[in-house]
């Protein structure tokens, strides 16, 4: 799999401050307007530095089908939830500098829920339903509105955000009333964006900073000609929608399937792990969130729904199944289209000991993605990430508006593995400095 892996009613909830930070949050749900049933979960933190003026921040995790309160809670966010069941304070959370939301979508993953009609299958139902989630967010706390604005998540939201960002800047480009949504900038972690040039680097991390085997010569030269074809049915997948699912799984057991004979944990190579799916690799964290969720003070807490009880799961196989077809898709456009006349920053970076979204075919597609400074950016000197003033990863960049970050020891969940480089860098480029 491509991992990239009390009572609701109207009222707004009351900004609460002891489960999980000091700071306020809210947790509860938006009715999308452009839905028959949908309810999107979220989780809100206020930042711990300055609410009133900081920008905000919204969160999508992966999968498809992941629930993002599995990032709040073991990688981003506030808080983690130790064995016990007990929370501790993340120093380095995304809401140090930032009001934060966590979200739970597409409709069906974790909190959220939907009548069966409101299932989504695309990016376009993804983006419309996002769209629609940040004006009801935006009516429930109107202190929020213009203000900086930033779209961020990892790995199948490199899907997921720029498509968002996307409808959110067209909305902006036709609004003739004051704008409301003001988007300054996209972060996408060990994203799935421009899935034929990723293809292209899939097997890339034979050559890895870390000395491990992942495969013999044998397996390999049969896996580079398995590349080949993968990469030719994921770009006629891009005009013929019928052959993506196909793509999908031809590339994910011929291609990253050549992998797997090594027992590494495809999400980070430097741990042993013989799970097919890597998130298994995770399973003791997962149990423990999964069990933190699902207990009655913290649904209650939470403003669980009633009339919906079912259980917290961290991911969604349904979602997963539903969005086969898009899984494939690529989204490189849409991030030229945000960069085009500075409008929007973008931010990529790629733990490097990820197999699942390799950070050579993150870096490969931002080179290759065509924008008026394409150049400029194939041919920025790289330099060091400096974090505490030691060399945590590598950038690119062109003016802090296109910038590309290998992180050094980091996995598929950069900010988990190195969560003081991971705020350190979100933090530089929600104040537009330059890494």
């Amino acid at each position: 799999m491509w991992w990239v892996h009390h009572h609701h009613n109207s009222a707004v909830p009351t900004l609460v401050n002891d489960i999980c930070d000091h700071t306020r949050n809210e947790a509860g749900y938006i009715k999308l307007s452009n839905k028959q049933d949908d309810h999107y979960f979220y989780w809100y933190f206020e930042s711990r530095k300055t609410p009133a003026t900081d920008p905000l921040v919204l969160w999508l995790s992966g999968g498809p089908g992941c629930s993002s309160l599995l990032t709040l809670l073991s990688e981003n966010g506030p808080c983690f939830v130790k064995e016990d069941l007990t929370t501790e304070i993340n120093p380095n959370s995304w809401n140090s500098e930032a009001n934060v939301i966590w979200l739970d979508q597409p409709t069906g993953v974790g909190y959220s829920y939907g009548a069966p009609e409101d299932a989504d299958r695309d990016e376009k139902d993804v983006q419309e339903n996002i769209y629609a989630f940040l004006m009801g967010f935006l009516d429930k706390h109107p202190e929020l509105e213009n203000r900086p604005l930033f779209i961020t998540g990892e790995s199948y939201a490199g899907h997921y955000v720029p498509a968002a960002a996307h409808k959110i800047w067209r909305e902006n480009k036709k609004a003739t009333d004051k704008q409301r949504l003001n988007l300054k900038g996209i972060a996408i972690g060990n994203g799935l964006t421009s899935t034929v040039v990723q293809s292209e680097h899939a097997l890339d991390m034979v050559d890895n900073a870390y000395g491990v085997k992942l495969m013999d010569e044998e397996t390999l030269t049969k896996a580079k000609v398995a590349e080949l074809e993968c990469t030719a049915m994921v770009e006629a997948c891009q005009t013929n929608a019928s052959v993506c699912t196909d793509a999908g799984d031809f590339c994910e057991l011929d291609v990253m399937g050549a992998y797997i004979a090594a027992g590494r944990n495809m999400m980070d190579i430097r741990q042993k792990c013989a799970e097919l799916d890597p998130i298994n690799c995770y399973g003791d964290m997962v149990q423990r969130i999964t069990a933190f969720l699902n207990s009655d003070e913290v649904r209650s807490y939470l403003n669980v729904s009633e009339v919906h009880p079912a259980p917290w799961q961290s991911a969604s196989a349904e979602v997963e199944a539903n969005f086969e077809a898009d899984l494939m898709k690529t989204f490189e456009q849409d991030v030229a289209d945000l960069l085009s006349n500075d409008s929007v920053r973008v931010l990529i970076y790629h733990g490097d000991a990820d197999l699942v979204c390799n950070w050579y075919g993150g870096l490969a597609w931002t080179q290759q993605l065509e924008w008026e400074n394409q150049q400029q950016f194939k041919t920025a000197s790289e330099h060091d990430l400096l974090v505490d003033g030691a060399a945590a990863g590598t950038v690119w960049t062109v003016d802090g508006l296109l910038t590309f970050v290998r992180v050094k020891n980091a996995g598929h969940m950069a900010a988990m593995d190195q969560p003081r480089v991971g705020v350190e860098m979100i933090n530089k480029f929600l104040r537009n400095e330059v890494l």
